[in-house]
């Protein structure tokens, strides 16, 4: 493995913003008594979207990283039609292990917080990994 403080730095940050949409709504997610307030599971994915791209393109070719934890906050809600920001930082390198903290806000203030963490791995090993585990359950 290579030393991953050559290519990333605590304080690294990104924020990525969405407008919230139909697709983004409880409705969609099965949750129709709550109309047109945006669904947790959308809230978490662009947390996680943002922190994956703080780091993605800066990891050497044939690595990236996958989720090992996550905890958040989802303190507010958010309505169709307002723009949803999430800005994820970079705050430990543990290891292969990277821990971000998320802060999300929308058109009138914080909405949730969230602690994520990704390891950095061998695409290609995870995948022969994952090629393994399904050979021995079919053997």
């Amino acid at each position: 493995m290579f030393d991953l403080r050559s290519t990333l730095l605590p304080g690294m940050n990104n924020t990525v913003q969405k407008l919230v949409d139909e697709s983004d709504t409880a409705t969609r997610y099965g949750r129709g008594s709550l109309g047109t307030l945006i669904a947790t599971p959308a809230f978490v994915s662009l947390m996680i979207d943002a922190s994956i791209a703080t780091v993605e393109n800066r990891l050497p070719e044939g690595f990236t990283t996958v989720g090992t934890s996550f905890e958040f906050t989802h303190d507010a809600p958010t309505c169709m039609g307002m723009t949803l920001r999430v800005k994820s930082t970079l705050v430990e390198i543990n290891g292969e292990n990277l821990i971000f903290d998320i802060v999300a806000s929308d058109d009138y203030g914080e909405v949730g917080r969230g602690r994520h963490q990704r390891a950095v791995v061998n695409r290609k090993r995870l995948f022969e990994k994952a090629d393994q585990r399904i050979n021995n359950r079919l053997s």
